[in-house]
C-alpha cells in the first residue's frame, strides 16, 4: 500500500513539474521575457542596469509603429540583442540633417527626447535612405552615444524578438515604457 502511495505521488508531482515547464517555455519564448539594459543608448529613458519586460506577442510587422522601443537581434553581431527605438518604417524615405530627422521630406516631432542637448547631435548628417519592405530604422534616444540604424543598417523585420512594455527595476520607476 505505501508503495502504491509513493507511486501516485510520485508521477503527480512529476507532471505538475513537466506541465509548469511547458507552461514557462510556452510563456518565455511566444509571450514576454524579461531582459537587462545594458549601456547608455536609449537615455533618459531606460538607463544601464534598468530591467524591462518584452512583448513577444506583439511583434507583426503591421503592429510595429513609429517610436516603438524594440528588442532585436543587432544585424551584423548575430546572437546579441539591443534596444533602439522605431524611427523609419518599410518604404519610407529617411534623412538627418543637421540633428533633425526627416520622413519623406517632413520634419518628424520627436518628443520623447525630452529637449535635453546632452541627447541631440545638431552635427549628425545622413544621406536620404529609402527603407525596404520589411525593414525598420532604427536610433538610440541618446543620439551621440548610440550604435544604431546610422552605423550597422536597417534591421530586418526577422530579427525583431519583441517590444518593450514595462519597467520593473528598479522599483522606484516601476510603470509602463512609452
Amino acid at each position: 500500500m505505501k508503495n502504491y502511495k509513493f507511486k501516485f505521488y510520485f508521477k503527480y508531482i512529476l507532471i505538475n513539474i513537466v506541465v509548469a515547464a511547458l507552461i514557462a517555455f510556452v510563456i518565455t519564448n511566444y509571450v514576454f521575457s524579461a531582459l537587462k539594459i545594458e549601456g547608455n543608448s536609449m537615455q533618459p529613458l531606460l538607463n544601464s542596469k534598468e530591467r524591462v519586460l518584452i512583448s513577444k506577442f506583439l511583434i507583426k510587422i503591421s503592429n510595429i509603429k513609429r517610436f516603438d522601443i524594440i528588442v532585436f537581434i543587432k544585424p551584423n553581431e548575430p546572437g546579441k540583442l539591443i534596444i533602439k527605438r522605431v524611427i523609419g518604417l518599410p518604404n519610407e524615405t529617411i534623412k538627418i540633417e543637421n540633428g533633425d530627422i526627416y520622413i519623406n521630406n517632413t520634419i518628424l516631432k520627436q518628443t520623447f527626447l525630452f529637449k535635453e542637448k546632452n541627447f541631440l547631435n545638431k552635427s549628425i548628417n545622413t544621406k536620404p535612405l529609402k527603407i525596404p519592405e520589411n525593414y525598420f530604422f532604427v536610433l538610440g534616444d541618446n543620439r551621440n552615444n548610440s550604435n544604431d540604424s546610422r552605423t550597422f543598417g536597417v534591421v530586418p523585420e526577422k530579427n525583431i524578438s519583441g517590444k518593450v512594455f514595462l519597467r520593473y527595476w528598479p522599483l522606484s520607476k516601476f510603470g509602463k515604457i512609452k
